[in-house]
Formats: structure tokens, sequence, C-alpha cells
């Protein structure tokens, strides 16, 4: 009998739980402080706009007066772009899933506002960078406000990137976030929280992954599926 403990080398006798990516929107590449002189001085006062460089410029805003900051979207085909590297433990070759989270002050569960997200992989030497402009195989659903309560965090159904998609040479992913539109009766202040990505992990050295693609539990720290 051995004396050496058992070595695992394959992903493929395991069931990982999926791996999680939370970017806050504040985060993103794609925003910027918004008030630099052309004459080259910086204005670096608090509270001078923090704001998206693509479409609109949508920028950042205390929610309510709970000192936490989103993007605050609400005029429609607003747009804010993020690149970043690609989580290490990726495995291209199963469904990668992304969603986003907002808020917003509505308490009318009868308002809808419609997220739109588009994305691009990038191969280092390669890939050139561009605003990304490819096509979730599963899109984003039109969003409802979930229940009568103003600034709940909500979250969009999930869009869905087909295993096999991505080539295992690419190593950053970039995203194009727009508010696509939102109900004419929705007033009050709509923002955007962050992107979540949810991924079936590859961590061991040999080449296969897991059988199947990591489950989504029912709630993100609990034990049901």
């Amino acid at each position: 009998m051995s004396n050496h403990p058992a070595r695992f080398y394959s992903d493929k006798s395991f069931e990982w739980r999926p791996g999680r990516i939370y970017i806050p929107a504040l985060r993103f590449t794609g925003m910027s402080v918004s008030a630099i002189n052309e004459g080259g001085a910086a204005n670096d006062a608090y509270g001078v706009n923090w704001e998206s460089s693509h479409t609109s410029a949508p920028y950042s805003k205390e929610i309510s007066s709970f000192g936490v900051n989103g993007i605050l979207m609400n005029t429609d085909g607003m747009m804010v772009n993020h690149e970043m590297l690609a989580p290490y433990d990726l495995d291209v070759r199963k469904d990668i899933r992304c969603r986003l989270h907002w808020t917003c002050g509505s308490t009318d569960t009868a308002d809808t506002v419609l997220w739109k997200m588009l994305y691009m992989a990038l191969v280092p030497e390669v890939t050139a960078l561009k605003v990304a402009d490819v096509a979730f195989d599963t899109i984003l659903a039109t969003d409802t406000v979930p229940v009568a309560t103003a600034y709940t965090v909500n979250r969009t159904s999930w869009a869905v990137i087909k295993g096999g998609t991505i080539s295992a040479a690419a190593e950053h992913l970039a995203f194009n976030i727009e508010m696509d539109t939102k109900d004419t009766d929705l007033s009050e202040d709509l923002f955007l929280l962050g992107l979540e990505i949810a991924y079936s992990p590859k961590r061991l050295r040999g080449p296969d992954g897991m059988a199947h693609g990591a489950k989504l539990p029912n709630a993100m720290l609990g034990d049901q599926y």
C-alpha cells in the first residue's frame, strides 16, 4: 500500500459550486472623472461627476440618502462599458452566465425596465479593443419592479454564453451595458449597481473539466438546488 496521499488531477470527479464574480458598477473601467479642464488642470473637488465615457454619459449619484452610490441611468439608451481579465478558473467549455443588479425608487410592481448587454472575448496580442458587440446566446428578459418597496436590490434574469463559444486563448472579457427602455411611468431614479458573472470552475491541472456544468443554488449561499 502506497504511503503517498491520493492526488487529484482532474475536475471530472468533482461537482464544484459555481464560481462567482461581482463587479460594482462604479468600478467599471468605462467610468472616469468628467471635469477635466482642457488646459490640463484637474478639478478634484468632491462631487465632480464620476461618469461613463460612452453613450449619454450616465453618472454616479448617491442612492436616496443611504451614503451608497450607483450609476444613475434614467434615460433610455444610456450605456456604460467594462473590460476585465477573465477568472483564472473559468471553464470556457461550459455555459457562462451574466446578470445585472439594479435598484430604483419605484414602488409600483407594474413598472418595467429592459436592460441590454453585449460581450466580447479578447485574445492577447490578437484582438483589438472596441465596444463589445457580441450578443449573448440567451439575452436578458424585461425586468419588473419586484416589490412595492423603494430601493430594493433587484437582479435581472441570466444572460448566457453557451459553452464552447469562447476560445481558450481568450484572457480578457469586455461588456457593453445599456439601459434600453424603462416604463414611462417609472419616473423615480433608476440605478445600475453592478454586474455578476457565474461560471463552472476548472481548478485542477488535468485536461478534464467537470462532467457537467456547475448547478446554481436557489440562493447564492443556500444548499438547495
